[in-house]
């Protein structure tokens, strides 16, 4: 049956709406990346198609020379945050020994008289 719509309305392939449908679909029989990605897509952090391949739906673009390597990088920490995300916590240490600015460990030694 080439070329025929599926009951859905979407066409199978690599289109947005039907890559999206399908991580809707996973996510709702509860495949846990499925979800996480779906998130990410909506957020607006990763695209539709990085989703896509971390999902194994498509391929991955062959590199033709003319991208940036950076621009890979930044896809692939992305996904990265989104599977781990960072956990929050104070960013300075706490505690009695460090109550006193002049005896942190950020304070250089050149500021002491």
């Amino acid at each position: 049956m080439k070329g025929q719509k599926r009951a859905t309305g979407f066409r199978y392939g690599n289109s947005s709406a039907y890559v999206e449908a399908r991580l809707t679909r996973d996510a709702a029989e509860g495949v846990r990346t499925a979800a996480i990605l779906l998130e990410g897509v909506r957020n607006g952090i990763i695209s539709l198609h990085a989703a896509s391949v971390e999902m194994n739906y498509t391929k991955p673009r062959e590199p033709n020379g003319r991208g940036s390597e950076n621009r890979s990088k930044v896809i692939a920490w992305a996904v990265h945050r989104l599977f781990n995300p960072k956990e929050k916590g104070p960013t300075q240490p706490s505690g009695p020994e460090f109550s006193n600015k002049e005896e942190s460990p950020n304070v250089s030694a050149l500021a002491k008289p």
